[in-house]
């Protein structure tokens, strides 16, 4: 519920002091001539409440209200840094094992120690097998939950596992990848000669060889731009051919070659 009185509506800082200092034991008479000597606090008497100050019956009404929710707030939070510190002394005590493996360990010798004790106070063979069924039940409970925690872990370091594999394999890709940006101009330039020759030398196989050039740049910038988990596998569309597959003779450069022939009829 929203409150409306005068403190209610001071800015927050100035209630959270004033709450501290009421929660000191501070009097209500130095505290209202403490709030009506603040400008922020003027300012707001003047805007919302026609100048009238702040009196002792204001205090007395926040007291009731806004100030008791500040104090079961500040009790909430005691709390729960209570439990956060517990479960940090309880984390260091428990050292490397889990705080459940512990109990479980706890609980199991617990178990041995009672059912020890049961089977010592009968000799009667139908008390003691139904001692030992009964320990036997609450042992397989604990067992199952130790094994559940176990799977639970072993998944837990495949998939750590998993992740640094990938995270590797995508570290080598993009450096290999860094690589073949970098190294391409020196292939394209040392490739030249021998592909303006394979696609019939002269100016015409300088333009197919440009042409080829443009077309792999232009690819390599979009590859950049696709999600690395989306690239295609190969790095080029030109450079990256097998040694030997674009140089003259070769069946992608013989006259009568699907791409040789494609290429030729578009220049032409």
């Amino acid at each position: 519920m929203a409150r409306r009185g005068k403190i209610a509506r001071l800015p927050r800082h100035i209630r959270n002091t004033l709450n501290s200092c009421l929660d000191d034991g501070e009097q209500g008479r130095d505290l209202v001539e403490w709030l009506n000597g603040l400008q922020q606090v003027k300012k707001v008497l003047a805007d919302e409440f026609g100048g009238r100050p702040v009196n002792e019956q204001n205090l007395t009404e926040w007291k009731q209200g806004g100030f008791r929710e500040w104090q079961r707030q500040q009790e909430t939070c005691e709390r729960v840094r209570g439990l956060v510190e517990l479960s940090d002394d309880l984390e260091d005590a428990a050292d490397e094992q889990g705080i459940p493996d512990r109990l479980g360990s706890v609980l199991a010798a617990e178990l041995a120690a009672e059912t020890q004790k049961l089977l010592e106070e009968t000799t009667d063979p139908r008390e003691r097998w139904r001692y030992l069924c009964e320990a036997l039940g609450q042992l397989n409970d604990l067992r199952q939950g130790d094994h559940t925690g176990l799977r639970a872990t072993i998944e837990r370091e495949r998939w750590e596992v998993e992740c640094e594999r990938r995270e590797q394999d995508e570290a080598n890709a993009m450096l290999k990848e860094a690589k073949e940006i970098a190294t391409a101009p020196i292939w394209n330039a040392l490739k030249r000669p021998a592909l303006v020759a394979g696609f019939g030398g002269g100016e015409a196989g300088e333009k197919v060889v440009d042409f080829l050039n443009e077309i792999d740049q232009k690819y390599r910038k979009a590859k950049c731009s696709w999600p690395f988990s989306d690239r295609p596998s190969h790095g080029s569309l030109f450079v990256d051919q097998p040694s030997g597959t674009t140089a003259k003779g070769s069946p992608k450069a013989e006259a009568g070659g699907p791409n040789q022939t494609k290429i030729k009829a578009d220049q032409t």
